[in-house]
């Protein structure tokens, strides 16, 4: 028997209770309307990168996700970096041969050569706005040096905040000095055992990227970045060509062909950077290692800060579309942002969360490029024993950290009313 607040599903004839008018209303018996958007790409590719998601998955609550089985994909990840970086080591030797040796056409080629090898290095970083020195956040510096120690890792030179929801490294200066960027609205609504969670699974990825194999494809993929940076033409000189009759009698005709020239190499450019960005993608799908490196975070978090912890941080993540779609909407009012926040996330009804979740199963999606899907994630965090936590922040030290932060909780409000 159903009530007037009931509907019925249009696909299998299921009650469907009212939910929150905020949120899209779903069939959790046959997963009608689930995405309302629409799948991403074709039925044959998502089911054969879901079950491979499902193959790793199945390994890792097995052996571990330190056990990682030599595959045609991993050995394929290893050549392909070789050739990209030696690509880029071949560019900074004919360089400087020629530039040496060559006659006056050759040392420009190699001085070009050598220019593009120069652009290809990693651009570093601006320092970030919002930055929490030791001398300014020490309670919360010194929870990170806990984790850190526990997992025998060099803490970050610096932590710094942003309006993001989500939180990751950056490389900052010439120096390249590795900063740890969380994102305020994420660390505003999570509790504080999953706020330990979240700085766990962060330095975990320290200790991978230390690895040999790692820093040798990170180093080819950071080249294809630069190669498709330095190629792609740059639509801002885009354009039609220059009147003759506007220019100085004696520079028109050279700019016309100067343009022509342009016209002509900028479609050959951009299929290089569609090259090289192609080749970037492959390599991330051939090395794979995004996917061990995030079951290795999940299950350091789940050491160190509990099990619970780190299932609730993945659900957290799960909501950042409705937390990103809020936080403009309350940004426009003059209350507490933050709290604001806390509130909407914290009355996200359960058919909603189950709906994002049962989402993530059929999309694949991630909280982050190349991660396994956060569903995967949680079912492998339900595998892991139940224990103690490793390391613990008190509510004196919890406090302590919150007032920290004030001076930066108050400037990125600001921020986000200014720019919602």
């Amino acid at each position: 028997m159903t009530n007037d607040s009931d509907t019925i599903c249009p696909r299998c004839d299921a009650v469907l209770t009212t939910p929150d008018d905020r949120f899209s209303t779903w069939c959790a018996a046959c997963d009608w309307n689930v995405d309302p958007l629409g799948p991403v790409g074709t039925p044959r590719g998502r089911a054969r990168e879901l079950a491979r998601h499902e193959s790793v998955f199945r390994r890792a609550a097995a052996d571990g996700p330190d056990v990682s089985r030599p595959s045609a994909a991993a050995y394929g990840a290893l050549v392909l970096a070789t050739a990209v970086n030696l690509t880029t080591a071949a560019l900074v030797v004919t360089g400087a041969w020629l530039l040496v040796t060559g006659t006056l056409p050759q040392r420009i080629l190699g001085g070009v050569e050598l220019l593009a090898a120069v652009l290809l290095f990693p651009r570093p970083a601006r320092p970030p706005k919002h930055t929490a020195d030791r001398a300014t956040a020490p309670a919360l510096h010194a929870a990170v040096g806990r984790i850190s120690a526990e997992l025998g890792v060099r803490p970050p030179e610096s932590i710094a905040f942003d309006a993001g929801y989500g939180a990751h490294w950056a490389a900052v200066g010439l120096r390249r000095r590795r900063v740890l960027v969380l994102g305020l609205p994420l660390w505003e609504t999570l509790t504080t055992d999953q706020r330990l969670a979240l700085l766990v699974g962060e330095l975990a990825h320290v200790a991978d990227e230390g690895r040999p194999r790692a820093r040798w494809i990170r180093s080819a993929l950071e080249s294809l970045m630069g190669w498709e940076d330095l190629l792609k033409p740059d639509p801002a000189r885009s354009g039609p060509a220059p009147d003759p009759r506007h220019s100085p009698a004696s520079g028109g005709r050279a700019s016309n062909i100067a343009h022509v020239g342009e016209m002509l190499a900028r479609p050959l450019l951009g299929l290089l950077a569609q090259g090289a960005h192609l080749l970037h993608a492959v390599l991330r799908r051939l090395d794979g290692r995004c996917v061990d490196q995030a079951y290795r975070a999940d299950r350091a978090a789940a050491r160190i800060a509990t099990a619970a912890a780190a299932e609730g941080l993945l659900r957290a993540l799960l909501l950042a579309e409705p937390a990103g779609l809020a936080l403009e909407r309350l940004a426009r009012r003059g209350d507490d942002l933050w709290g604001a926040l806390r509130d909407h996330l914290a009355s996200v009804p359960d058919s909603e969360q189950a709906r994002r979740l049962r989402l993530s199963e059929l999309r694949g999606d991630a909280s982050g490029s190349g991660y396994p899907p956060t569903c995967w994630r949680i079912r492998f965090v339900r595998t892991l024993p139940r224990s103690e936590p490793a390391v613990t922040v008190t509510g004196a030290e919890a406090r302590a950290i919150d007032l920290e932060l004030a001076a930066i909780r108050s400037s990125i409000a600001r921020e986000c009313r200014e720019n919602p």
